[in-house]
């Protein structure tokens, strides 16, 4: 069917749609092939942590990733090389690690419109028999039962660092620190060996609580990678170093630069 004939629409997150999936639909699987899937550090967590593989194993294995024009480094889904660009997480009854599946795979088909996710976007395809159902809900509904509240958590915090200010005024990182947000938010594991393996602790002043939440909690971990790149790329964040002038130094000239 011509895709001439798809048509997009516009909702609020109160606003009602018609969509369902489940195995016995003619077109089940086929929206996992030859697709660009971002994925954010959360993501990578749970993926790579559902497989018990280490993180510069998965990034290596299942990722690709690249620099955007500001220098910030995303993480896409690599799929696999068969004619139809398969996910390599899809098997013939669905998908294989579906309780830990990507954020936008689990809001599909509704995406938003803007990162503050006031309006989103439905493109309802006539190649797509969900759109058949007779199955309704709304926005808020949609994404309460696909748990997305607990990756729109774990993603604000990075926002934080994507959407800085300094981006906004047509700032981008240089390679050094493109690899500082790369190492620190997708490869945790190399993250958690810099923290605990090096004078880190001696150079940054962190309370002994946090120290024992992010050494037994990987979620707690990425909140403070996060904490780290910020305070790193911008000075700014609650992270403080050691050294007391030193941080009043840094602190003092990023406010100037601003």
């Amino acid at each position: 069917m011509s895709e001439q004939n798809d048509k997009k629409f516009l909702y609020g997150l109160d606003d009602e749609f018609t969509f369902s999936c489940d195995r016995t639909l003619p077109c089940f699987n086929t929206c996992c092939r030859d697709i660009n899937i971002f994925l954010t550090p959360y993501d990578v967590l749970r993926m790579r942590k559902s497989l018990w593989m280490p993180s510069d194993e998965f990034l290596k294995t299942y990722t690709l990733a690249f620099l955007g024009d500001d220098g910030i480094p995303y993480v896409v889904l690599k799929m696999k090389e068969d004619q139809e660009k398969t996910c390599p997480f899809v098997g013939p009854e669905g998908c294989t690690i579906y309780n830990d599946r990507p954020w936008s795979c689990r809001m599909f088909p509704v995406f938003p419109t803007s990162s503050e996710e006031v309006e989103f976007l439905i493109e309802e395809k006539l190649s797509c028999h969900g759109f058949r159902s007779k199955s309704s809900t709304t926005v808020r509904q949609w994404k309460k039962n696909q748990n997305i509240s607990q990756y729109d958590h774990m993603n604000e915090e990075y926002k934080k660092i994507t959407l800085h200010d300094y981006f906004l005024n047509g700032n981008k990182l240089d390679p050094g620190k493109s690899k500082l947000v790369y190492s620190a938010c997708y490869d945790l594991d190399a993250f958690k060996r810099f923290v605990f393996g090096t004078r880190f602790l001696e150079i940054y002043d962190i309370d002994e609580q946090t120290v024992k939440a992010i050494k037994n909690d990987d979620e707690e971990l990425l909140n403070f990678a996060y904490r780290w790149v910020e305070f790193n790329l911008f000075s700014g964040g609650d992270l403080k170093l050691r050294d007391k002038e030193m941080d009043k130094l840094l602190r003092s000239n990023s406010e100037a630069a601003s």
